[in-house]
């Protein structure tokens, strides 16, 4: 072939596979989000399953809470997972007009998600790209299953994963054979005890302030364990319960109906005074609370 025209010919390849790229990524930028919503509009969502009590969460003072079926401050990150579907880009969009909806898994819905006042329904994933199908107002989209815990029917892991509420100051805690007060912002144990010392309960405490689950689940109906509370300095109580210490540290909240898995290593940070920093200490001063039923004695 001519010099000439080989050029020429690997110019319009060339030039081919540049406008494929071009129009792809335009393609791609075209995308529109689901809703007009940006995240930092939401101020209100609610989940609705078939035959579940509604999910609540609302922001209140930039932070967001649960009002249904508990009240608890909610978790942060599995509430940004909500929000994300805001604005999620739709890959795929028809009218539901004259769709099976039926064999979409949309009619009726797997379950509802409500952001302010746009309800969104879910239904099936398609098989090829594991997509899922929504619908919005009269349209069908396909859009990236988003996959988090936040749309289970199980809403504790909604709940916030720290124990304390931000910026709370604890003022008394009962463990099970261990009552620690603070009175002029000095911690004793009551009655007092020698090896309870101020440096080892402030550890203590710090501990508590800082816990925070890897999950959470619902209580199951077998629950049970050693009781504890939290006082706080405003008088909120927190009751807990030692459900067990392996293969994790699990407390119970009664009130929210949510178990906490913690590491198990919290269990010697939470349950006790930590060791004395006096190497010549006798480990036997070290106040442990009593076992749990699950724990041979």
């Amino acid at each position: 072939m001519n010099r000439k025209y080989l050029n020429l010919a690997l110019l319009v390849l060339f030039l081919g596979l540049g406008a494929v790229l071009y129009f792809g990524d335009e393609q791609d930028e075209e995308e529109t989000p689901l809703t007009a919503l940006a995240a930092a509009d939401v101020e209100r969502v609610q989940i609705d399953h078939p035959q579940q009590t509604p999910t609540v969460l609302v922001k209140q003072d930039g932070d967001w809470r649960l009002s249904s079926p508990v009240e608890a401050r909610a978790d942060n990150f599995e509430v940004n997972s909500l929000l994300a579907l805001a604005d999620t880009p739709v890959h795929k969009q028809f009218p539901a007009a004259g769709t099976d909806l039926a064999g979409l898994g949309l009619s009726p819905p797997k379950y509802t998600i409500t952001l302010n006042n746009r309800v969104i329904d879910f239904g099936d994933t398609e098989p090829l790209q594991h997509q899922r199908y929504v619908m919005l107002d009269d349209e069908v989209a396909l859009i990236d299953d988003l996959g988090s815990a936040a749309f289970d029917e199980d809403p504790s892991d909604l709940v916030a994963k720290t124990l304390l509420p931000d910026g709370a100051r604890l003022s008394r805690i009962e463990l099970p054979n261990l009552v620690l007060v603070r009175k002029d912002d000095r911690w004793q144990s009551e009655p007092e005890r020698p090896e309870a010392t101020s440096e080892r309960i402030e550890a203590l405490v710090d501990a508590w302030s800082r816990a925070r689950a890897m999950w959470n689940e619902a209580i199951p109906e077998t629950g049970g364990g050693d009781p504890l509370t939290l006082v706080l300095e405003d008088g909120r109580q927190i009751h807990l319960i030692v459900a067990a210490r392996e293969p994790q540290l699990i407390l119970e909240r009664p009130d929210y109906g949510v178990r906490y898995h913690l590491s198990k290593a919290l269990a010697d940070e939470l349950l006790r005074l930590p060791p004395a920093t006096d190497a010549a200490a006798d480990e036997s001063e070290t106040t442990e609370v009593a076992p749990t039923a699950e724990e041979p004695d």
